[in-house]
């Protein structure tokens, strides 16, 4: 099957995973960057001729749909996969027209779906999952990894923007411990990403998810699939549903701060616990929950598996 994919790409994280899931499958892939080049779009589907779009929610897509729908040349399938969410989806106001005009609409949370079916009949839930080719154990840790990433507990991620802001009581809780606590992508500190994230995972005893949107139930971070698959322990935020994602012999939660602390020092005292937890849930993410997976599902829902 002839694929054109159109999604986000120089950031080197979901539409990449995307492309190698779709390659995975033996499908055939042109990608565009949706949001460098999105204006090509149209000239790539009428060069590829594809079978099926699979485009991001880059707004800026709109009108290229709309052409590869109209030119009588071209019939392929069409369909959008949001890998993020909101608590309304008034929020995507911007994205109704595009989502309008695809023949598939994914989503990554289920509660919604019922208020998108009333935009698109074909929204169905598919969570993200493992960039695997990516985040998978480190080959290799030196002593200056070390120094740099090893600790008690880590943290990657925001605190400061947004709707993300809801994370610093749990944040604070932490670095009032008085245990070695590190934090990346905050108060100053670099973003990790690739293999230096295989490092800081593998170097943490403890990996911290705080997922947003706790609201949405059965949809976490994407962040709790990389942490899992370099081989992490990972603590996340309770929401419901949360153990059809993650089975619950992988991983644990908690629900508020104090909890958290509680959580974090038993855990730090359970060295055999936490390792075998760990080991199960990169066997289980890599074997189960990577973007094939969520890919094949996708493909099986169009009827194109």
């Amino acid at each position: 099957m002839r694929v054109l994919l159109l999604f986000p790409l120089s950031d080197g994280q979901t539409g990449p995973a995307i492309k190698y899931a779709f390659e995975q499958l033996g499908h055939s892939v042109i990608a565009i960057d949706a949001k460098l080049y999105s204006e090509r779009s149209h000239a790539a589907a009428w060069d590829f001729r594809p079978d099926l779009v699979f485009c991001s929610r880059t707004k800026e897509l709109t009108e290229q749909i709309l052409l590869i729908k109209s030119d009588p040349a071209l019939n392929p399938k069409i369909a959008m996969w949001n890998v993020d969410t909101r608590t309304s989806i008034d929020s995507w106001k911007s994205l109704f027209p595009l989502i309008r005009l695809c023949d598939y609409h994914f989503v990554i949370d289920s509660k919604l779906i019922p208020e998108w079916q009333k935009l698109n009949k074909n929204t169905f839930w598919l969570p993200q999952g493992l960039q695997d080719e990516v985040y998978k154990k480190p080959l290799s840790i030196t002593d200056e990894d070390r120094e740099k990433y090893a600790c008690d507990v880590s943290w990657a991620g925001d605190i400061d923007s947004g709707g993300h802001t809801f994370r610093r009581p749990f944040i604070e809780a932490v670095e009032d411990m008085g245990i070695n606590f590190k934090v990346w992508g905050c108060k100053g500190k670099p973003k990790v990403y690739n293999e230096e994230h295989n490092k800081m995972v593998a170097c943490s005893k403890i990996n911290l998810g705080i997922s947003g949107w706790p609201e949405n139930e059965d949809c976490v971070s994407v962040r709790d699939y990389k942490i899992l698959g370099a081989g992490g322990f990972l603590l996340e935020l309770y929401r419901k549903k949360l153990f059809g994602l993650l089975p619950v012999v992988f991983t644990d939660c908690y629900g508020h701060p104090s909890d958290l602390v509680e959580r974090i020092k038993y855990y730090l005292a359970s060295y055999e616990i936490r390792k075998a937890m760990a080991k199960k849930s990169h066997n289980w993410v890599h074997s189960q929950a990577t973007y094939t997976h969520r890919i094949r599902k996708a493909l099986e829902i169009m009827g194109m598996g």
